[in-house]
């Protein structure tokens, strides 16, 4: 029986990962003075999504580094990243100072979904690849920080997703077995901590991942949420009538 639903964060429970994309792409685009189109960093991110910070730095820095080394006029990598990096934190910061575009990226239905899950006295877990100052600034504006029983965070393992270690972390923490847990995720690398770590997972697709996750087959497809009109209904019935804990 289901005791335990560990949810990520971005793409999950609020698009981040689109405001997240969209940071990394604005911030490309500006360094290469629009040389490489904010289109093309959206494309090569669908693959990244889900990684930690330093990999999807990576990942772009090895698609895009011709360009950038050009318009940045070095061959130096470590200074190319850095460079990027700081663009596009502040272009995400910025984009996080403003609590009415945040709101206007709930996920709706998985939130809701969380909501009653909490109601229902279901343990709750957090885990998340954004690093703590964001991952708790975005929980602050959807009120909600305060109904996890544990919230980890990328500054809490060694290893990102699809490394299952945040997972396994989340599942000591709440004292249950593997069996007695769910996750929610919504990317493929997601998709392979979960599996990974041997729990149970759902993934619900947004703009960024629908083709990602759906083209991976990682997941039978009633697994597969791509239209979250009777996400609640899935949910529940997978988790049946379980044992609360709270």
């Amino acid at each position: 029986m289901t005791k335990a639903i560990i949810f990520d964060l971005d793409g999950t429970l609020i698009q981040t990962e689109v405001l997240k994309a969209s940071s990394y792409a604005k911030a490309v685009n500006e360094l290469t003075q629009q040389t490489i189109s904010e289109d093309s960093v959206l494309a090569i991110f669908q693959n990244l999504v889900g990684l930690s910070r330093a990999e999807v730095l990576q990942g772009l820095y090895d698609e895009f580094s011709e360009v950038l080394q050009k318009q940045l006029n070095t061959t130096d990598s470590i200074l190319i990243k850095e460079t990027l990096i700081n663009k596009r934190l502040e272009i995400y910061r910025n984009i996080l100072s403003l609590d009415e575009i945040l709101k206007s990226h709930f996920c709706s239905k998985t939130l809701g979904l969380f909501n009653r899950l909490y109601s229902d006295g279901y343990n709750l877990a957090l885990a998340t690849m954004s690093h703590n100052t964001e991952a708790y600034k975005v929980l602050e504006v959807m009120s909600i920080r305060e109904k996890f029983d544990f919230i980890l965070t990328r500054d809490d393992v060694k290893h990102g997703k699809p490394n299952p270690e945040i997972y396994l972390k989340a599942i000591e923490l709440l004292a249950v077995s593997k069996e007695e847990c769910l996750i929610i995720e919504d990317s493929v690398n997601g998709i392979k901590a979960a599996i990974e770590a041997g729990v149970p997972v759902f993934a619900v697709t947004n703009s960024i991942t629908h083709k990602s996750v759906n083209e991976a087959q990682l997941l039978p497809q009633d697994y597969v949420i791509n239209d979250t009109s009777n996400f609640d209904e899935k949910i529940y019935n997978h988790i049946g009538l379980g044992v609360k804990n709270r």
